[in-house]
Formats: structure tokens, C-alpha cells, sequence
């Protein structure tokens, strides 16, 4: 990617995750398309914060995911906005627009799971990994709390 924010987030998430948002992003900046990893690896105080907003703090609901229960904690998540124009500055958070769709065509065609294919609470500018659960489970989070997220990671055949 040539964004360095995105770059940083994506060193904390799973190599295979990174590769392959870092393919679909080189894809799409042959045709002049850039998007940026708004959100990679979260804590479980940042997804509680989150899942909080609508409910007990400001904000509309925007997860279904207390902490440990999201795939961003355990690296396996991302989510991506494109760039309005060019590879920097203002965001494009219009899930419905054209540029934002080529972004979900590329991130899907490298086989990763769109959250704005999901029945319930869409969340559109969410991708993560196939081949692990949808929603973290126990051995997940006893995983993490054991050994890191290597410890995680070694759970899955992601490769």
C-alpha cells in the first residue's frame, strides 16, 4: 500500500490479512483507485467503546461486538474507506457509491468476507479473514490470553 497509516495498522494484523488487503490495494491503484485501513488490531476497551455507542454512550450502534468478540481483536479484521481523490486526504464513507464498491470487489475477490453481506447490522466497510469463525469463540479468546495473537493465529490454516 502506499498509504503509511494503512501500512502501520496492517503490521498488526495477520500477514495473510495484510497480503492480501496489500494485493487488492496495488490492483486498485492501477486503475487510480486508493483506499486506506481506517481500523486494524482494536483492544477490548477500544470494542467496548465501541459497542457502547448507541447504547450507553453517544452515537449511533455501529457493532453487535463486545470486547473479545470481534475479529479486529485478535488481528483478523480490517476496515477501508477509499480515498475521495487520489491516494490521500478525505475519506469516502458512502458504501453505495461506485468508488466504494470497487474497493468491496477487489478485498472480496482476494477471498475475504464483506461485512456488508451480512443480515444483520451490514457493516460495510468491514473485511476480514475466511476460514475462521465469523464471531471469535472461546478457544479464541483462551488462545490470547494464553499466548498472544501468534497463539490465535496458529489455531487456523489461513494460508
Amino acid at each position: 500500500m502506499t498509504d503509511a497509516i494503512s501500512n502501520q495498522r496492517l503490521a498488526l494484523v495477520h500477514p495473510f490479512l495484510a497480503q492480501k488487503v496489500n494485493t487488492a490495494a496495488n490492483l486498485l491503484a492501477m486503475e487510480g483507485l486508493y483506499f486506506r485501513v481506517a481500523q486494524g488490531l482494536r483492544t477490548y476497551t477500544d470494542q467496548d467503546a465501541l459497542y457502547a455507542q448507541g447504547r450507553t454512550a453517544e452515537g449511533k450502534i455501529v457493532t453487535n461486538a463486545r470486547g473479545g468478540y470481534s475479529n479486529h481483536n485478535f488481528g483478523m479484521a480490517v476496515d477501508c474507506y477509499p480515498f475521495m481523490n487520489g491516494s490521500s486526504g478525505e475519506l469516502n464513507w458512502d458504501a453505495e457509491s461506485v468508488q466504494f464498491q470497487r474497493m468491496v470487489g477487489a478485498l472480496k475477490a482476494q477471498g475475504l468476507v464483506w461485512g456488508g453481506d451480512w443480515k444483520t447490522l451490514k457493516d460495510p466497510p468491514h473485511f476480514q479473514l475466511a476460514g475462521v469463525p465469523v464471531n471469535p469463540t472461546d478457544a479464541d479468546r483462551a488462545a490470547l490470553a494464553a499466548g498472544g495473537l501468534d497463539a490465535v493465529w496458529k489455531q487456523y490454516d489461513l494460508s
